[in-house]
């Protein structure tokens, strides 16, 4: 039985690791994607509304005003009661009061609700917890410790979010469920079927708790310490391309085979080979929150080019018309369009002829899809002028030569300690003949806060999602070298210009 349960081991610890890592590398990231997630979630009430239009009278409800079969009562342009026995009331302009209802959506008050409003604004340290407790069960499933607790917290964990992402891909909430951060996007499908795969590999080991503790380093735990290494080189490299969830792993190994080895007192076990690396994880998660991910998956890191990340990929799709016999009514179905999944597209209108539009009328259209299209990295990038309403981003980016953006994505909540250093920064970068912009979702608070703190520079709009993708900090700074980002820095990191200058503006 330990021997049966070891390839469950592996996959399990491996991939709960692996997962926690990559969500603890941004965790900024993942409490947007909660966030998220709490929000589409809650209930909604429809609440009735009431409003009074005056719109004009049909001639044929004058008349029966006139002839006394109608309960309206007339009125003027200006809502005034119309006497329509007065001389001359026939040729007043008449209108009428209607009551219009309509029904608007807002949150049903219900401890649900308030449940999903707390842990919202509490996203941030959830996402944290949860990354390091799927690193700390992975870990005790490799080393074979706890093995109760933690086969409930595996099952309760796979079975609530099997429960979510199936309701998501149901009812389309989320389109990415964040397992993977921006490592490895997943529809809410694909999402759901990865869970299911997971609840299949737990049910085992919860079922069968007392069949994988790890005292013993026998051959059945070596087997188990050397394939979840190998699967986590595999892993880290192939799928992720990144090497620091295989040094952890590996880390994590060796200190179990050391235990395995030497340790000879209680507890060393879950001391070395889980608590250690869990402190570990923490710490590093508590590190990407307060500086940049040190592995960056999105489409504005460092070396990428701004204008390749606005290019999608085309949906390529096969067109049929449908069209309905004017005598029999039967429908029939012709190809109008061939595409071939490079895109090339032939017509097929053979069929079109004068005799078969003559005695045939239009219903509809099919596509088959035969390339689904990919929408671009970055697709939602502008920078409006708050004032005029004018649009920027394609010249700034565009713009030959280093230009900076401060991204601030909410004034209200920006980091204002670091506004002196930041308008300063600025001023020096101004002085040397550069652009540098400041990019928000505050328009409307963009005037009050240049003129309180100062700001030299000018603030254009975009929508806070966005400028939540271009860097995980509030404020942050971006520096582009033509259409290329050539630099990223979180609040805690600004650089010093003269160091700026000397290092990377050559």
């Amino acid at each position: 039985m330990r021997k049966f349960l070891s390839p469950f081991r592996i996959l399990v610890g491996t991939i709960f690791i692996i997962s926690g890592l990559i969500k603890a590398n941004d965790p900024m990231g993942f409490s947007y994607k909660m966030e998220e997630y709490f929000t589409v979630f809650k209930t909604m009430d429809s609440v009735q509304e009431s409003k009074t239009e005056i719109r004009d009278m049909t001639p044929e409800e004058i008349e029966a005003v006139f002839a006394g079969m109608s309960s309206l009562k007339p009125v003027d342009y200006a809502g005034n009661p119309i006497d329509i026995t007065a001389e001359g009331a026939r040729d007043e302009f008449m209108y009428v009061k209607e009551e219009i209802k309509s029904y608007r959506a807002v949150e049903a008050k219900s401890p649900w609700n308030s449940f999903c409003t707390f842990m919202y604004k509490n996203a941030l340290a959830l996402s944290i917890i949860v990354c390091v407790i799927e690193i700390f069960l992975g870990l005790c499933v490799l080393a074979g410790v706890f093995t109760g607790p933690s086969a409930v917290l595996l099952l309760g964990m796979i079975v609530f979010f099997s429960g979510l992402t199936f309701y998501s891909a149901y009812y389309d909430k989320v389109t990415d469920c964040g397992c993977f951060g921006d490592a490895l996007k997943l529809t809410p499908w694909q999402s759901f079927t990865k869970d299911i795969v997971l609840l299949v590999l737990i049910l085992p080991l919860a079922i069968f708790t007392r069949h994988w503790k790890g005292k013993e380093f026998d051959l059945t735990e070596k087997i188990v310490t050397g394939g979840s290494i190998v699967l986590g080189i595999l892993l880290s490299f192939l799928v992720f391309d990144w090497q620091l969830p295989a040094i952890f792993i590996i880390v994590a190994m060796l200190l179990r085979t050391a235990v395995g080895l030497f340790g000879k007192k209680a507890g060393m076990l879950s001391l070395l080979a889980v608590y250690v690396p869990t402190a570990l994880s923490l710490a590093f998660s508590l590190h990407c929150y307060n500086h940049m991910p040190v592995k960056d998956y999105r489409p504005w890191a460092v070396g990428n080019s701004v204008p390749a990340k606005m290019i999608g990929v085309p949906e390529y799709a096969d067109v049929y018309m449908i069209y309905k016999d004017k005598k029999t009514g039967k429908q029939v179905e012709n190809l109008a369009i061939k595409t071939d999944e490079k895109g090339n597209i032939t017509n097929s209108w053979e069929w079109m002829d004068s005799t078969f539009l003559a005695t045939h009328d239009f219903v509809d259209q099919r596509k088959v899809i035969v390339k689904k299209g990919e929408i671009a990295p970055i697709h939602d990038f502008t920078l409006s002028d708050p004032a005029t309403g004018d649009e920027y981003a394609e010249t700034f980016i565009f713009k030959p030569g280093y230009k900076f953006m401060v991204v601030a994505y909410d004034l209200e909540k920006t980091n204002l300690a670091v506004q002196p250093k930041l308008n300063e920064l600025a001023k020096a970068i101004q002085k040397d003949g550069m652009e540098i912009i400041g990019a928000t979702a505050s328009g409307d608070k963009v005037p009050a806060f240049v003129k309180a703190n100062g700001t030299p520079f000018t603030y254009y709009t975009n929508d806070a999602t966005s400028l939540k993708t271009i860097i995980r900090s509030n404020p942050g700074l971006l520096l582009m070298k033509d259409t290329i980002v050539a630099g990223q820095w979180h609040y805690n990191d600004l650089p010093d210009y003269q160091e700026l200058k000397e290092k990377i503006l050559k």
